[in-house]
């Protein structure tokens, strides 16, 4: 019988710990030939970085060993979960026992997690459709009225992955909710979470549980189910069903083909690490005598080129002159999303409420790869003015869509879509 494999093995990963091997297996060799330090100096630098880096990797277990100890309990990794809940969540565990450990994932579930997580449902069709009854289940669940919405997270669990497999529902006895190098969709993750959640209640039970049972509690079997704990498990599964939604749409149903990394390869990515760690280690935020030409309004090619309040000024003239399909090339994606679903998308979120005019007031550069925008927007509404002011954040990509340092040539700047969510999403100015 083969052993199960783990979340560590998913691709992405076991492609990484293979590159720390054959990194290893130069540094032995390096050390047993010392001409080898005569004539690559650098190198033991080199080593001692990678020493760091292999350090901080061992973050790539976290998922395992959080399913390991609460997969059984309703509890899964996936991709939007915050790293550091899982982290704590295990430590709690391991020395103050399961129920310390269930009470601080739960309180974890706070009106901020829902906030964002609900957010996330914008970048998918199903999901979005659902948004207005996710924030009802929302209200109710930060008011204490857990009767009232896990029934209807439950619902909406099952008719989601129904609407994103064209299957089956998350309850059904063959609803397959796996997924290539994927946390959430690997099998010890939401596949064996439904097998739990669909467990037979044959009886009527007055005792309170910890598990969303969906049989019992749709059934009336389960009595006592209105408590924290299973409602917070319920947004941990709608949570991990839009990751698992996200790798579909990201192409990872089925396996990708395998790329070798050559050695040539393997240096150049640390000749890469290097530079960015060189670039953002000499990175400084811009100060006021920087930036004499802000505040800012009127012809955006007076504003610098590749600068952050370029990028955010051209967005908002686009904005202005309703041109969604730039809208959607300029906004920060997760995923792999075709040019044309952009456009559509942009044109949905954007075109509800439509600025006449903007003026872009200050900026504040957080990072190398991260600037927020200051903006003040102007609108008309029922023939009078109304004025927003937003605070755009724009992250620095390189041609691979991973960040950098902003003195690197050859990025772009992408806009955050979150940063106008009082806006685009609100019934009324």
């Amino acid at each position: 019988m083969s052993k199960p494999k783990k979340i560590i093995d998913n691709p992405t990963s076991a492609e990484l710990l293979k590159q720390f091997e054959a990194f290893e297996s130069l540094e032995a060799l390096y050390k047993v030939f010392p001409f080898a330090r005569s004539l690559f100096p650098k190198m033991e630098e080199a080593f001692n970085e990678f020493k760091k880096i292999k350090k901080q990797a061992e973050i790539l277990k976290v998922p395992d060993q959080f399913n390991e100890r609460f997969a059984n309990l309703g509890w899964i990794a996936y991709e939007s979960m915050n790293m550091e809940v899982m982290q704590k969540a295990i430590n709690i565990h391991d020395t103050e026992g399961t129920d310390a450990a269930e009470n601080f994932l739960s309180d974890s579930y706070d009106e901020e997690i829902l906030k964002w997580g609900i957010l996330r449902f914008n970048g998918n069709r199903d999901f979005k459709k659902r948004i207005r009854l996710t924030e009802m289940a929302r209200e109710d669940y930060l008011a204490g009225r857990y009767h009232a919405c896990i029934p209807l997270l439950l619902s909406l669990l099952d008719g989601l992955v129904n609407d994103v497999s064209k299957h089956v529902g998350f309850f059904a006895e063959n609803v397959d909710l796996t997924a290539w190098d994927c946390i959430a969709a690997h099998e010890s993750g939401l596949q064996t979470l439904a097998s739990i959640l669909t467990k037979g209640r044959n009886k009527t039970n007055e005792d309170a549980i910890s598990i969303p049972f969906r049989n019992g509690i749709l059934h009336g079997r389960e009595l006592a189910f209105d408590n924290k704990v299973v409602a917070a498990k319920c947004w941990a599964a709608l949570f991990a069903a839009r990751d698992w939604a996200g790798a579909l749409d990201a192409g990872k149903k089925e396996p990708k083909p395998k790329e070798e990394v050559s050695w040539e390869q393997l240096f150049k990515q640390i000749s890469e690490t290097n530079l960015m760690k060189k670039s953002i280690e000499e990175w400084k935020p811009r100060i006021f005598e920087d930036i004499p030409y802000l505040p800012f309004e009127g012809n955006i090619s007076n504003l610098p080129e590749n600068t952050p309040e370029h990028a955010v000024a051209t967005f908002l003239d686009h904005w202005c002159n309703k041109r969604f399909g730039p809208i959607g090339d300029a906004l920060l994606y997760f995923t792999d999303t075709p040019k044309g679903k952009k456009a559509g998308m942009a044109r949905q979120d954007f075109g509800r409420h439509v600025p006449v005019s903007f003026k872009v007031l200050g900026v504040d550069d957080q990072a190398a790869a991260v600037t927020h925008v200051i903006a003040e927007l102007r609108f008309e509404v029922d023939g009078q003015e109304r004025f927003k002011e937003v605070s755009v954040r724009a992250i620095y990509q390189d041609l691979e869509n991973n960040p950098s340092a902003r003195s690197i040539p050859g990025g772009h700047w992408r806009i955050v879509q979150n940063s106008f969510t009082d806006i685009i999403y609100a019934p009324n100015l």
